[in-house]
C-alpha cells in the first residue's frame, strides 16, 4: 500500500463482515459481495435479451474451444463468409449491368433511360466501398527512429510467421490495435500509451503477439472482400427501409394538410407510405437477413480469432504474461479516471506532463487486490468486453487458464527494454502532451 492512501473501515450491512478498504475505490464486502457493482447498467428488455443471446453464443464457443486442438476459425466458416459476401457484390453488379444490357437491346427512349438512371443511382449508393483509412508515412514511428523496437517486432513476426507492420502509431487509448489501410492493404500497429506503459516486459510481448496474430489467424471477416460487403449491406438496408425518414415524413405531412383542402397531393400523401412499404418490404427483409447473417458469421469468426490471438500471444510471452495482460485490460475504467484527474490537475497548476506515464504506472501498481477482485466480479456480472467482436473478458481469461500452459519463447533483458523505452521516449512525450491539450 503506497504512502498517503487512506484506509476506511467498512462494515457490511448485509452480513456484518468488517474490512479496511482503500478509500479511493468502491467500498464493498469481500465476504458476500455486497455493493461490488454499485451502479449496474439499466437495459431495456429488448437490449437485455439481445445481450443474453450474444453471451450464450459466446459461452457455447468458449466451451467448444476449451479442449479444441486448434483455435483457428474453421474453413467452412470462412467459405460461408466469402460466399455470402460474393452474393452481396453480385447483386450490386447485377443492378448495374442488367439495365445497361436492357438499354443496349431495346434502344433509347424515355422509360429505358429512367430505369437506367435509377439503377445507376442505386449502384452508386450501394457500391462496394474501399477502405478510407490511409497509412500516413510521416506519422508514427518508423524503423530508423526505433531500430531496437522494430527488431523486437521482427522476432515476434518471425515466430508467428507474419509480416512486420509497416507503421507503428501511438494514441491515448487503454488498448492496442492492428489493421490494414488503403487499397494496397498495408499493415499498421497502434499502441495505446496508457496500456503500454503499465505492462511488464513479458506482458508487452504478449500484447505484440496478440496484435500481430490478427495478421495470420485466418479471420476472413476482416478482409477487404467481407468488409466491403458489410458496407454495401448497410447501404442496401438504408435504401430499402420502408419506414419513413424525417424528410419523407415532413413531405407527406405537407401533402396531408393539402388533402384537407382537397386535391391529388393529399391523397398521395396518405398513399405513398403504404405503397412504399408494400413494394420495398420484401427486399428490405432479404437485405436485413443477409446483413444479420453476415454479422453473425463476423462475430463468430471475430471472437474465435480473439481467442486464437490470445493463445499466440501466450506462445510468445508465456501464459502467465497473457493472463497478466488480460487482467490489466480490465483496469481500463479506473486508469481512464486517473488520467482525466491528472490532466485536470496539470492544467490547473500549469505543469508539464513529463512524469505522467510514471504516475500512471505507479497508480496501477497501487491498486489493491480487493479492487482487482471486485472488478473481476463486475466483469463477470456485466460480461464486459472491448467491443462486440470480442468475447467477454472473463471468458478470455478463463480460456487462457483452461488451455495448456505455455512457457513463452521470447524474453528481453531489462537493458534491452531500457533501450526500447529510450527509442520510444519522444512518442511517450508526444502522447502526454496530446492528452494535456485534449
Amino acid at each position: 500500500m503506497p504512502d498517503g492512501v487512506e484506509l476506511r473501515e467498512f462494515v457490511c450491512p448485509s452480513c456484518a463482515a468488517k474490512a479496511r478498504l482503500d478509500a479511493r475505490f468502491v467500498q464493498w464486502c469481500t465476504n458476500c459481495g455486497f455493493n461490488a457493482d454499485p451502479n449496474p447498467p439499466v437495459l431495456s428488455k429488448r437490449r437485455q435479451r439481445r445481450a443474453e443471446r450474444e453471451y450464450e453464443r459466446s459461452r457455447k464457443l468458449f466451451e467448444s474451444l476449451r479442449a479444441a486442438r486448434n483455435l483457428r476459425p474453421t474453413s467452412a466458416t470462412g467459405v460461408s463468409v466469402t460466399l455470402l459476401s460474393g452474393v452481396v457484390h453480385l447483386i450490386g453488379l447485377t443492378v448495374l449491368v442488367l439495365p445497361i444490357l436492357y438499354v443496349a437491346l431495346e434502344g433509347g427512349g424515355f422509360l429505358p433511360g429512367v430505369i437506367l438512371a435509377l439503377c445507376l443511382l442505386t449502384f452508386l449508393t450501394v457500391r462496394p466501398r474501399l477502405p478510407q483509412r490511409k497509412l500516413n508515412d510521416k506519422a508514427g514511428i518508423d524503423r530508423t527512429q526505433a531500430p531496437r523496437f522494430y527488431e523486437l517486432l521482427d522476432r515476434c513476426a518471425a515466430e508467428l510467421g507474419c509480416a512486420v507492420p509497416e507503421r507503428v502509431g501511438i494514441d491515448l487509448r487503454f488498448n492496442a490495435a492492428t489493421g490494414r489501410a488503403g487499397l494496397r492493404q498495408r499493415s499498421y500497429l497502434i499502441l495505446g500509451m496508457p496500456l503500454w506503459n503499465v505492462l511488464s516486459g513479458q506482458e508487452r510481448i504478449a500484447l505484440l503477439g496478440h496484435e500481430l496474430a490478427h495478421q495470420v489467424n485466418g479471420d476472413t471477416t476482416h478482409g477487404l472482400w467481407a468488409a466491403s460487403a458489410r458496407r454495401s449491406l448497410h447501404e442496401w438496408t438504408k435504401l430499402l427501409d420502408p419506414r419513413q425518414t424525417n424528410l419523407e415524413r415532413r413531405s407527406n405531412q405537407r401533402m396531408a394538410r393539402r388533402s384537407r383542402r382537397g386535391g391529388l397531393g393529399g391523397l398521395m400523401g396518405f398513399a405513398a407510405p403504404i405503397v412504399m412499404a408494400v413494394l420495398f418490404s420484401p427486399f428490405f427483409v432479404i437485405a436485413l437477413g443477409c446483413r444479420v447473417g453476415l454479422q453473425r458469421l463476423d462475430l463468430y469468426c471475430g471472437q474465435r480469432a480473439e481467442y486464437l490471438a490470445d493463445e499466440l500471444g501466450a506462445r510468445l510471452a508465456g501464459s502467465d504474461a497473457a493472463y497478466g495482460l488480460l487482467a490489466k485490460l480490465g483496469l481500463a475504467e479506473p486508469v481512464q479516471g486517473f488520467l482525466s484527474a491528472s490532466k485536470n490537475r496539470l492544467k490547473t497548476r500549469r505543469e508539464n506532463a513529463d512524469g505522467l506515464w510514471t504516475s500512471v504506472t505507479g497508480y496501477v501498481d497501487s491498486i489493491p487486490e480487493t479492487e482487482q477482485q471486485r472488478r473481476k466480479i463486475v466483469d463477470r456480472a456485466r460480461n464486459t468486453r472491448t467491443d462486440r467482436s470480442h468475447p467477454a473478458n472473463h471468458l478470455r481469461i478463463a480460456l487462457i487458464e483452461a488451455r495448456p500452459q505455455l512457457p513463452g519463447v521470447l524474453k528481453l533483458s531489462e537493458d534491452e527494454w531500457a533501450a526500447i523505452d529510450a527509442e520510444l521516449a519522444p512518442g511517450y512525450a508526444g502522447a502526454a502532451r496530446a492528452l494535456l491539450n485534449s
